[in-house]
């Protein structure tokens, strides 16, 4: 949803990117930045801290759009720079929810959230092994960032949060299922 003012996003973030390629940054240090960032925010929210656990989730989030910014702006794109940044990401992703479990929201509805969190990942990465691409789905990373801070700012909200979070990111993967299976058949390669 949110990637299609992605193009904008990495516009904005240009000039920060510029400056990180002449402090010498390379965008994996910005991947695992971020994964200390969500870290940050585990910390944070277990202590019942939630405002700074939400800080930390956006700044984690904030990382993500950067390395690969700051990839492109210093042509420094790689595979494994990619790998390694979708594979922080989902550290990110499991940590932060296992915190908002340990601080007292249902396991269920957590556990559905990380689920659906990873399937979100998992199905683009295998569709795009046999369709050229799948950004389909409602709830990419940058939409649960969001949902999930918000209800970490609006702490009574947060287990509202968790529940949409679980519930579109399961939708997401369906979606990206069907349209694989779509894309596919209406090519014949079924």
């Amino acid at each position: 949803m949110l990637s299609s003012v992605k193009g904008k996003v990495n516009e904005f973030l240009k000039p920060l990117a510029i400056c990180f390629e002449r402090l010498g940054v390379k965008p994996n240090h910005l991947s695992f930045l971020g994964l200390i960032f969500g870290i940050f925010s585990f910390f944070f929210i277990i202590r019942s801290n939630l405002i700074l656990g939400a800080v930390f989730l956006l700044l984690s989030g904030l990382m993500d759009a950067l390395d690969g910014c700051l990839a492109r702006v210093a042509n420094q794109v790689t595979s494994f720079g990619g790998f390694l940044d979708s594979v922080l990401d989902r550290y990110v992703d499991i940590i932060v929810l296992l915190g908002v479990g340990i601080y007292g929201i249902d396991w269920i509805i957590v556990v559905l959230a990380i689920t659906g969190s990873l399937l979100v990942s998992y199905t683009r990465a295998r569709a795009e092994k046999i369709i050229p691409r799948c950004e389909v789905g409602i709830a990419e990373r940058p939409e649960r960032i969001l949902i999930l801070s918000a209800g970490l700012i609006f702490s009574s909200y947060l287990w509202y949060a968790v529940l949409i979070i679980a519930v579109l990111a399961h939708a997401t993967a369906v979606h990206r299922i069907l349209h694989t299976y779509f894309y596919l058949r209406k090519n014949k390669n079924i």
